[in-house]
């Protein structure tokens, strides 16, 4: 089984720092469910695969946004 070097958890500095997300914003998403943690002891850890999800699920919900054709609301006069 190959070991890989990335990271399956971050501290959330390191997850902020990493992707840029603000600590109140993280905070929100993970209050939500949009992004896992554990606790260990007493700190509290990011699931970086619950992150990399996310993004599957955004990217994919922007493409079916995209790829629908618009409604034509001209001579709509309610």
């Amino acid at each position: 089984m190959p070991v890989s070097n990335a990271p399956i958890t971050a501290t959330i500095r390191r997850f902020c720092e990493l992707t840029g997300i603000s600590r109140s914003k993280l905070y929100q998403m993970l209050d939500a469910g949009e992004i896992a943690s554990v606790h260990i002891g007493s700190r509290r850890l990011i699931l970086i695969d619950s992150y990399r999800r996310l993004l599957v699920r955004l990217q994919t919900a922007q493409a079916e946004k995209r790829a629908r054709p618009a409604s034509n609301t001209e001579g709509d006069t309610r």
